[in-house]
C-alpha cells in the first residue's frame, strides 16, 4: 500500500478516536468539577450535562435554522457547479429543513413571548 491509500484509510479512524477522546475528556472534567463542588458542600441538582445542553429554547431553534439553512445553501451552490441533477437534493434538503426551522421560529412568536428580565413566558410569572 502506498502512503495516500494508508492516509485515506486511517484518517476516519483518527477522527473518530479524537472525537471519542473529546467526549471522555468533557465527561471527566464535569466529574471533577462536581466532585470538587461536593467537597466544598455545594450540591447540584441531578440534571446532567446532556440535559442542560438539550434544553430547547426559541433562540436555539433560530440558531439551528440559520446554521442549517446556510449549510444547505452552501452545498447547493457547490453542487450547482456540477449541473442540474439529482445530486442537488444534497443541498436542497438541508436548505428547506433550515427554512422550516426559521418559519417555526417566526410563526411561533420567537423571543417576544419571553420576559426580558426572567426569561420565562408571561404565564409563568
Amino acid at each position: 500500500m502506498d502512503l495516500t491509500t494508508t492516509l485515506i484509510l486511517l484518517s476516519p479512524c483518527a477522527l473518530v478516536t479524537i472525537l471519542l477522546f473529546f467526549f471522555v475528556a468533557i465527561r471527566y472534567i464535569v466529574y471533577r468539577e462536581r466532585a470538587a463542588m461536593a467537597q466544598h458542600g455545594v450540591f447540584l441538582t441531578e440534571e446532567s450535562l446532556w440535559e442542560r445542553v438539550g434544553q430547547r429554547t426559541p433562540r436555539g431553534v433560530l440558531w439551528g435554522g440559520v446554521i442549517t439553512t446556510m449549510c444547505g445553501l452552501a452545498l447547493l451552490l457547490g453542487l450547482v457547479t456540477l449541473g442540474i441533477g439529482i445530486w442537488l437534493l444534497g443541498g436542497l434538503i438541508p436548505l428547506f429543513v433550515g427554512l422550516g426551522m426559521l418559519f417555526i421560529y417566526f410563526l411561533g412568536g420567537g423571543i417576544r413571548d419571553r420576559d426580558t428580565e426572567t426569561g420565562k413566558p408571561p404565564s409563568e410569572k
